[in-house]
């Protein structure tokens, strides 16, 4: 019968990383030569009067590029012109952020790849639910390699008018590609005309930058003739910011120049390439500070100074390469005493019990069997976030619950679990008899799973000293990454690995008896507690039909155990069957619902997180809470019972008129997880606060444990 849990066990990790497909709104694909284009819509239906974003996608041909709205030495810009119902206007395009790139002679601003250009459009007023909307793009780009192709095509796209649907595929990527459009960050900027060396260059300063790596800085003009694209911009660093000194070009001849000129800086942010938009006010000067210490390693004050490449001295966020496998590690440890934990952790106590009063060999036998399963796993889990990301998707720590298949067979395996510690069903003598080789194989056996389920059900918790280490991880190349999560494995370990090094701790227990098969029974009750809290969390992922369908694969489980202790041959073979489809139920039918649960039932009002929602509360006045929270992180909902649930600190947000969003995690998003990956988290608890003073560009992160006077310090003026 233990084939039975290591059947349901391997499926489990076969289904890590399944998600669920989503039925996309999008237009035809047009193939025009060198690109692939298509209409794609950020909702399947929207409301009279609502806003949403139609985004053209081009998919280039390897090594072609298109241009952005500076096309720099030589090019034309991507264009767009629409057709569209009466009293619908279509907005500008909300450009990707460019890349330098050499032709020659010649540096050109532009995109390869599959960049998106979404365009913010609102239903007309007079739109009747029921009404379908046809808008048509004409679109136009010059495609170019070794030679330049203009090309052009032509696409429609449906838009139904009814209650608000985003679409599942193209929400959250046309919601990421607009959180990557540069905005306003209150950066200070000037711009002049000076001849250096007896040569025409332009001086740009910059001060009050975001955090980030400015050692790589670039300033794309929005304007032509400002500088010269093909020449090199050298950095300089003082201590308030940064100058960038290049040749100057044919505008400043002009004599009417504008008194503002503006562009886009881009820099590293934790090994993302990002970027602000800034305003220069011509020939101003602006105070970048003294020279800063340190040469050309310096960076503007307060500015992370790391490389993110293979350089494994590295800075993300504060946070070194040992400092990572140091909080790792500790946080391995203190996640030993978490709540997710606790079910299997008391199987490993009541092997430990079993081996007590054996050989020492055999104890410190178990205890590296748990260990390395514990590893393996840790290692594993490392593989498949590292392929994942490498198809460009957005993932984190706790990944395998955002998919309701994975919390469905877990909830399944630790039901069955349950069952055999009441003693409905046995694995055999292995366990009770330690002297025979084949015996202790299986308990070695029994070890390592232990230890691997103990790792894919403490993905829920996030430790302390764990969320900056697997946020540096998730940033890194792969060894640094696997380094990472070694430390996190081993100090998860530890305890029990010390435990079978130690006898005289062992042999203070009581002999084996009558009292271990009662042990067992009570440890049943743990696996059916986190049984039920999986359930629960399926319900928020995948709603009633979800929990209808693991309810039900849940008792044709219990079918196929009764069976199985048949005698007869038929009766094993529909044991087999019944395991399958215990199995297939929930890894083939549960997908997530359209539109799952809030996690958070707080008794003030709440609003969906969003880049705009915090600048729109922001533009108000009000002071911005974000609660970056997920029903299947334990820690979220600890601190949400003993703090943000509070009348103390409900009413604190009252009094300050704060503003409370909710960025649920629960299933998987894309745009969350980018945002999680900008403050270098992997995974939830993150909770942020922005004040009205300090601008949208970066929120306050407050720690993973919250109390009334943390919150309170924050949202003070």
């Amino acid at each position: 019968m233990k084939r039975f849990l290591t059947i349901i066990f391997c499926a489990l990790m076969a289904c890590v990383s399944i998600y669920a497909p989503a039925s996309a709104r999008q237009s035809l694909p047009v193939d025009t030569g060198k690109v692939t284009a298509s209409l794609v819509s950020s909702h399947d239906t929207i409301g009279a009067g609502q806003s949403f974003y139609v985004a053209l996608r081009t998919q280039l041909d390897d090594g072609w590029h298109t241009y952005w709205r500076n096309p720099g030495d030589s090019g034309e810009p991507v264009q767009m012109r629409w057709k569209l119902p009466d009293g619908m206007r279509a907005g500008e395009i909300h450009w990707p952020l460019p890349r330098p790139l050499p032709t020659g002679p010649f540096v050109n601003y532009g995109f390869e790849g599959e960049p998106l250009f979404p365009v913010e459009f609102t239903i007309p007023p007079s739109a009747k639910t029921g009404d379908i909307l046809m808008l048509t793009a004409e679109f136009y780009y010059l495609v170019c390699k070794d030679v330049c192709v203009p090309e052009n095509g032509e696409a429609d796209i449906l838009i139904e008018v009814g209650p608000a649907v985003a679409d599942e595929t193209w929400g959250p990527k046309i919601e990421t590609a607009l959180l990557e459009t540069p905005r306003k960050a209150g950066v200070s900027g000037a711009i002049r005309n000076v001849e250096i060396a007896g040569k025409d260059s332009v001086e740009i300063d910059l001060a009050g930058l975001p955090e980030g790596d400015f050692k790589t800085a670039y300033f794309f003009p929005y304007d032509q003739g400002i500088l010269r694209h093909n020449e090199p911009q050298a950095v300089n660093f003082g201590d308030k910011g940064l100058r960038l000194t290049t040749g100057a070009d044919y505008y400043w001849t002009d004599d009417d120049m504008p008194k503002t000129l503006s562009g886009v800086v881009v820099y590293d942010a934790a090994g993302k390439y990002s970027g602000v938009e800034v305003d220069l006010a011509v020939g101003a000067a602006v105070d970048i500070g003294a020279a800063a210490s340190g040469g050309a390693a310096g960076n503007p004050s307060g500015h992370a100074s790391g490389n993110t490449g293979s350089n494994t001295g590295s800075n993300i966020g504060g946070i070194t390469l040992w400092g990572a496998v140091i909080g790792a590690f500790l946080g391995g440890l203190i996640l030993n005493l978490m709540p997710c934990v606790f079910p299997i952790i008391s199987l490993k106590a009541l092997s430990l019990s079993k081996t007590a009063h054996s050989t020492n060999a055999a104890a410190r036998s178990s205890a590296w069997a748990y260990t390395i399963g514990v590893l393996a796993t840790f290692i594993a889990l490392a593989v498949i976030l590292l392929i994942v990301k490498s198809t460009g998707a957005q993932i984190g720590w706790g990944f395998q619950l955002q998919s309701p298949k994975v919390v469905g067979l877990l909830a399944l395996l630790l039901f069955v679990i349950g069952l055999n510690l009441l003693g409905m069903f046995e694995f055999g003598g292995s366990l009770q008899n330690t002297g025979a080789s084949l015996t202790q194989k299986d308990g070695l056996s029994g070890s390592f799973f232990t230890g691997a389920l103990a790792v894919i059900v403490a993905t829920p918790c996030t430790a302390p000293f764990m969320a900056g280490a697997m946020g540096y991880a998730l940033a890194q190349p792969a060894m640094v990454m696997f380094l990472v999560f070694i430390a996190l494995g081993f100090g998860f370990a530890l305890p029990f690995l010390i435990l079978g090094y130690a006898p005289a701790l062992l042999t203070k227990l009581p002999k084996p008896g009558p009292w271990m098969a009662r042990f067992k029974e009570v440890l049943a009750f743990p696996m059916f507690a986190a049984a039920i809290w999986l359930v629960w969390v399926l319900s928020l992922q995948a709603g009633s039909d979800g929990v209808l369908i693991v309810l039900a694969a849940g008792l044709i489980a219990a079918l196929a155990i009764w069976l199985f202790k048949g005698s007869k041959v038929w009766s094993k073979a529909l044991a087999g069957l019944a395991v399958a489809a215990a199995l297939i139920l929930p890894a083939v039918l549960l997908t997530p619902a359209q539109n799952s649960a809030s996690t958070y039932t707080a008794g003030l009002e709440t609003q969906v997180w969003s880049q705009k929602a915090v600048e729109d509360n922001l533009a108000k006045g009000r002071p911005v809470f974000v609660d970056f929270t997920a029903a299947w992180c334990v820690t979220c909902k600890v601190n949400e019972r003993l703090v943000l649930k509070t009348k103390g600190v409900q009413d604190m947000f009252k009094d300050t008129d704060t503003a409370f969003l909710i960025a649920d995690w629960t299933n998987k998003d894309d745009v969350i997880a980018a945002e999680l990956e900008r403050y270098g988290r992997a995974g939830v608890p993150l909770y942020l606060v922005y004040l009205p003073k300090n601008g949208a560009e970066k929120g306050k992160v407050l720690p993973q444990t919250l109390t009334y006077n943390v919150i309170k310090e924050a949202l003070e003026p």
